[in-house]
C-alpha cells in the first residue's frame, strides 16, 4: 500500500518504503501499525489518532500535527526535526503516553508546557529543543546531546540523564529533585549556582 486516506481506519497494517511527503490526512486512525523506511516529511495530520505504532527509519521531519493523539508510540532511529509537538492534543487526565525516542534526530523540536511523565529518550540528538515549563517527571533521557535546549521552570523530577550531555539546566529555575545525573555534568549545574570548583 502506498495510498492512505483521510477518515479511514488502519489496523496492524505494515508499510516499507513509501514516499508520503506532503501528505494530508484528516481524522483517521492508525492502532497496532508499524512503518519502516517511510518518508513523512513536510506531512499534515489533522485530528488523527496513533495507538501503539512503531516508526523504523522513517523521516518526518517538519510534520503538522494539529489536534492528533499520539498514544504507546516507539520511534527508532528516525528524523523527527523541527517537530512542534504542542500543536498535539495531550489530554489533561493522562501524563504518561508512552512515548519513546530511541536514536532519533529531534532537532528544533518542541516540547514548550507539556505534561509527557515516563518520556524515554535514548541517545537522541535533542539539539535546541524547547522543554521550558514542561513535566517530565520520571523521564529516561540517556545518552543525549542536548545542546542548545531550552529548560526553564521545567519539572524534572527523578528524570535519568545517564550519559547526556550539554545541557544547561538551572538548578534553581527547575525541579530537579532526584534526578540521575553524570558526575561531570553535575559539576555545570554547580556552576549555575554561582559556585567556583577548585581542584
Amino acid at each position: 500500500m502506498d495510498h492512505l486516506e483521510s477518515k479511514s481506519e488502519y489496523y496492524d497494517m505494515s508499510l516499507s518504503k513509501a514516499d508520503f511527503t506532503d501528505l494530508t490526512l484528516e481524522d483517521t486512525v492508525f492502532e497496532d501499525c508499524e512503518f519502516n523506511h517511510c518518508n513523512f516529511y513536510s506531512a499534515k495530520f489533522s485530528h488523527c489518532k496513533f495507538n501503539n505504532c512503531t516508526f523504523n527509519y522513517c523521516n518526518l521531519s517538519v510534520i503538522n500535527i494539529a489536534y492528533s493523539r499520539f498514544y504507546a508510540i516507539v520511534f527508532n532511529e528516525c528524523k523527527l526535526s523541527g517537530t512542534d509537538w504542542t500543536r498535539a492534543d495531550w489530554p489533561n487526565f493522562n501524563p504518561d503516553f508512552e512515548l519513546t525516542f530511541r536514536k532519533c534526530i529531534l532537532t528544533n523540536a518542541s516540547f514548550f508546557g507539556l505534561t509527557l511523565n515516563n518520556l524515554t529518550m535514548e541517545e537522541c540528538k535533542s539539539v535546541d529543543v524547547d522543554f521550558r515549563e514542561s513535566d517530565l517527571t520520571g523521564s529516561v533521557m540517556t545518552g543525549c546531546d542536548f545542546s542548545g535546549s531550552l529548560f526553564n521552570q521545567t519539572v524534572l523530577h527523578a528524570v535519568n540523564f545517564t550519559d547526556s550531555w550539554n545541557y544547561n539546566i538551572n538548578v534553581l529555575n527547575n525541579t530537579v529533585t532526584k534526578a540521575i545525573i553524570s558526575r561531570l555534568e553535575a559539576l555545570a549545574l554547580l556552576e549555575s549556582l554561582g559556585i567556583e570548583l577548585v581542584d
